[in-house]
């Protein structure tokens, strides 16, 4: 039986006390869940906003992506001060090249043929308000993933799911992407988008 990576139960446990209830300053339907799988209330504001980054080192430009969905969000009418808020952005990383969301199957047949059998890393950089001490933070992750050796026709297949749709380096751990993985090491909340565990520690 092939294993499917889930977050551990005790993350959600400790998620769940640190932060109740959440605003999500973002439109993922996949942060969305990771955060009502661990037992959180998620109020959406997404953020319509064109990101712009000059940046190259990758710890950076995650950081500076969540961080201008993140101001977005606190100029907004929208923000709440007595709510914990978060942004995020995640990216692939591979030999140095960073890896966004594939604009075709044509890009993510590409993506997946020049990450097989290899590892390669996930960046996320993630900014969080906490309304406790009314400051806010901007932080970063990085996990590692190891890819099967992967034929065509499996990477075709894979296409054929839709995981590769919105998402970075064209594949989603959480739902089918985890049969093309050997190992990851680190965090898997981060690889799925969301470091929980860097979160339930600004918030702690």
């Amino acid at each position: 039986m092939e294993y499917c990576p889930h977050v551990e139960e005790s993350v959600n446990r400790r998620l769940v006390e640190v932060c109740p209830t959440i605003v999500l300053a973002s439109q993922s339907p996949n942060r969305r869940k990771i955060l009502e799988d661990a037992g959180v209330r998620v109020i959406a504001r997404p953020q319509d906003i064109w990101e712009i980054c000059g940046k190259t080192v990758p710890e950076e430009v995650v950081m500076t992506l969540s961080r201008q969905k993140f101001d977005s969000y606190l100029k907004s009418p929208e923000f709440d001060p007595s709510l914990v808020a978060v942004a995020v952005d995640t990216l692939v990383c591979f030999e140095g090249k960073l890896l966004g969301k594939p604009q075709n199957d044509e890009e993510a047949f590409s993506m997946l043929r020049m990450i097989s059998g290899k590892w390669h890393e996930v960046y996320s950089g993630m900014s969080v308000y906490n309304p406790k001490t009314g400051q806010s933070t901007t932080l970063s992750d990085v996990s590692r993933a190891l890819f099967k050796d992967l034929s065509d026709e499996t990477i075709r297949w894979y296409i054929s799911t839709g995981d590769c749709i919105g998402a970075a380096g064209a594949y989603k751990i959480q739902r089918n992407g985890y049969k093309i993985i050997e190992k990851t090491e680190g965090s898997l909340s981060n690889i799925i988008g969301l470091p929980l565990e860097k979160l339930i520690s600004v918030l702690s």
